[in-house]
């Protein structure tokens, strides 16, 4: 995720000190200068603080989960802390640097991150480029902060002399890696990303995977491996790397909850037909489901992965074993769930990163006063003896062994099963 440095810059001066939020700081802390960078009063400030805690509480799910996990640094003492920042420094300076620093360190548990304004720049132009069907709710939140994104991108390049910018984390590479071992039997392919369909790249992608399974037709084995992939778009895996591969239809379904809150409902409405809501009421008794936190979920959902065969199907007809651990996430996590659940691929790793289940577009939460955006996952999706899927990810069919690469795991199990 990009991180604009000068706002992280502003949070690690937050806490140098450790997890612990400091007591609020003098006025003489905050650039004079940029005390109504974003043209705010004291009242919005405080209005749109109290908006965000507000509608995390009844919309974000993933509150109680990541309290469990961090017991010692309590959600509501965090809210706490940042409230008083922002009363008594009077600055637009501190406000922002609250809003991130509240995010920050509730972690980005179900997607929880800020709008930085790169980001945002790409999501208008997806407003203005893309079929924006059955997301009419995202359009209209996103294009709705247009004016107040230029004073934020403004107030960013205002911090510093370098006038701002974000991290891009050095050159990426390229997004597939393939290895042919016809003398093995092996095909590897390693997939890094999952880039949506309107990405540049993705046609070319699609073709050289076809390319490769193809090249592979005579192997017995093909080794999927997303240790490095937390996420993106889930047609990627669908299309391109499932769909040439099946022989028949494949799905497998589990339940996500929701939260029907004001800010949520229209997103639900977009996606979801009424008749695909069932009250909370009627959820299936589930041996591991932890309903602490889970109060304002108010529906839940059958979540269905499909997949198609695609019309010609690739060459390759062997076993597929798909490569796992904690970096695993969202998208890829819902391959890796798809994967186990229909048989497709037998995994192969350590626990994965989670999140994969019910799992749609984060939705936006958008501050009234400053226009900021705020991402989230709606869907709170639940393995199927009813764990939390952010909590307690997939744990696959064959697990490592302590610091041993799944890769070599997978070779031995595909050795093994020769013989």
């Amino acid at each position: 995720m990009k991180r604009a440095w000068l706002s992280l810059t502003l949070v690690l001066c937050l806490l140098l000190t450790g997890c612990s939020a400091p007591a609020a700081q003098p006025e003489s802390k905050w650039d004079p200068a940029l005390k109504n960078a974003l043209g705010l009063t004291q009242a919005q400030r405080l209005e749109d603080y109290d908006y965000l805690v507000k509608t995390l509480k009844d919309s974000y799910l993933c509150l109680g989960l990541r309290d469990r996990e961090n017991p010692d640094d309590p959600a509501e003492d965090i809210f706490r802390e940042y409230r008083k920042m922002i009363e008594e420094s009077d600055s637009d300076q501190a406000f922002y640097s609250a809003v991130y620093s509240t995010l920050w360190r509730l972690g980005s548990y179900g997607h929880l991150w800020i709008i930085e304004p790169e980001d945002y720049n790409e999501m208008l132009d997806w407003c203005r480029t893309q079929d924006t069907s059955g997301r009419e709710q995202w359009k209209a939140v996103t294009e709705a902060s247009e004016e107040h994104y230029k004073r934020l991108s403004a107030y960013l390049d205002a911090l510093g002399d370098d006038g701002g910018g974000s991290w891009e984390g050095g050159e990426t590479g390229e997004n597939l890696h393939t290895l042919l071992l016809p003398e093995a039997g092996i095909a590897y392919l390693k997939v890094d990303s999952f880039l949506t369909d309107y990405d540049p790249n993705y046609q070319k992608e699609a073709q050289a995977i076809r390319d490769f399974y193809n090249a592979a037709g005579d192997c017995t084995d093909l080794i999927l491996d997303l240790t490095d992939n937390s996420g993106g778009s889930e047609l990627y895996w669908q299309n391109l790397l499932a769909a040439p591969l099946a022989d028949r239809p494949l799905s497998c379904t589990n339940y996500a909850l929701l939260a029907s809150s004001e800010n949520n409902r229209p997103y639900i409405n977009d996606v979801f037909a009424p008749e695909d809501l069932r009250p909370i009421a009627e959820l299936p008794d589930l041996p591991k489901l932890n309903r602490d936190g889970l109060e304002a979920a108010t529906h839940f959902v059958e979540s269905t992965l499909r997949v198609e065969p695609a019309e010609e199907r690739a060459a390759f007809h062997g076993r597929v074993w798909l490569l796992v651990g904690p970096s695993v996430y969202s998208a890829s996590e819902s391959f890796a769930v798809f994967c186990q659940a229909t048989g497709f691929a037998t995994l192969v790793g350590t626990r994965t990163g989670g999140d994969g289940i019910g799992a749609l577009d984060p939705i936006l939460m958008r501050l009234p006063n400053s226009g900021i955006l705020i991402q989230f996952t709606m869907m709170y999706g639940l393995n199927p003896d009813g764990s939390s899927s952010e909590e307690a990810g997939t744990m696959p069919d064959i697990l490592s062994p302590a610091g041993e690469p799944a890769l070599v795991t997978a070779l031995r199990a595909i050795r093994e099963t020769r013989e």
